[in-house]
């Protein structure tokens, strides 16, 4: 199916639970791949390097890891001319955008899709500043919260780390001021999270909104105005339904293919999981911007 293909996987994860990982999946690989070249991260931003200085020389990359790993590959292969197809065998925490691709949790079955079940299909990718983003974007209680989790909890307790921790930042967590301009017009206000959305899982849930879509071309920009509101609790319940028009008197919801946003000051910002630091932010959605291989589920 692939003549070339780079796989990227985190060194940083433990040595022998890797070992066993790659003996899963390399074999499959090889014989669907005839040049398959094996990349070991040792430090941040090698993924992101070794996309912009190899990507282009490949028919395919695949992310071995989690969010992080997937966040860097998708940072290196954005800004390439000529971008290669794009696949996640999802070995992380969360893997939100492994599930926004219906990609299997089960490593086995998602290099499988690679090697003769998967399909292709162009996604989104949004432009922020001189960052990119698959999943989301998100100031205010969502950056607070991925703050203060404890690393050794998130690797017991997954997802849980994450609600935890955002529970904890609700109760004390304060509003900000911004300043947002979407399609012309002006919007300001205070809110204690805004999120745009281009994947729908954050943390490993789905999040209850059917128009949230990775090829629709726009993102969902949620701006939350209160802690500790219903709607929230509700969706990190995981509930499948949510009556947003109950809770519209604290949430707004629109969707863009641009905005701008300002914030009274610098801000911590989530960058699918990955934490940044800024005050102006700028966003474009980037319409089919990535081929990448997924899930055959609906």
């Amino acid at each position: 199916m692939y003549k070339t293909a780079m796989l990227i996987y985190n060194g940083n994860a433990g040595q022998k639970q890797m070992d066993k990982i790659l003996a899963q999946i390399i074999g499959p690989l090889s014989l669907a791949i005839p040049n398959l070249t094996l990349l070991q991260t040792q430090k941040p931003g090698d993924a992101e390097h070794f996309c912009r200085q190899h990507g282009e020389e490949v028919e395919l990359v695949i992310a071995l890891g989690g969010d992080g790993t997937v966040h860097e590959c998708i940072n290196g292969l954005s800004p390439l001319d000529k971008r290669p197809i794009f696949s996640v065998i999802p070995s992380g925490t969360c893997n939100d955008f492994a599930r926004a691709l219906d990609i299997p949790l089960n490593i086995k079955q998602a290099a499988m899709l690679i090697s003769e079940e998967g399909i292709e299909e162009e996604v989104d990718i949004v432009q922020t500043n001189d960052q990119y983003f698959g999943n989301f974007w998100g100031t205010g209680l969502i950056a607070e919260a991925s703050l203060n989790i404890d690393e050794q909890s998130k690797g017991v307790f997954g997802r849980l780390s994450y609600y935890v921790s955002a529970i904890k930042s609700m109760t004390a967590q304060d509003r900000f001021s911004f300043e947002m301009e979407v399609d012309g017009e002006t919007l300001k206000d205070e809110a204690v999270m805004v999120l745009a959305l281009n994947g729908r899982f954050i943390g490993a849930t789905e999040f209850p909104l059917s128009s949230i879509q990775l090829n629709d071309g726009k993102i969902d920009v949620m701006v939350i105005k209160e802690a500790g509101f219903p709607l929230f609790k509700e969706i990190l319940s995981a509930k499948a339904t949510v009556d947003w028009e109950k809770d519209k008197s604290t949430i707004d919801h629109f969707q863009a293919s641009s905005l701008k946003i300002s914030t009274s000051s610098k801000r911590y910002i989530d960058l699918d999981g990955e934490h940044y630091e800024g005050k102006d932010h700028s966003m474009t959605v980037l319409p089919g911007h990535l081929n990448v291989v997924k899930g055959n589920r609906g």
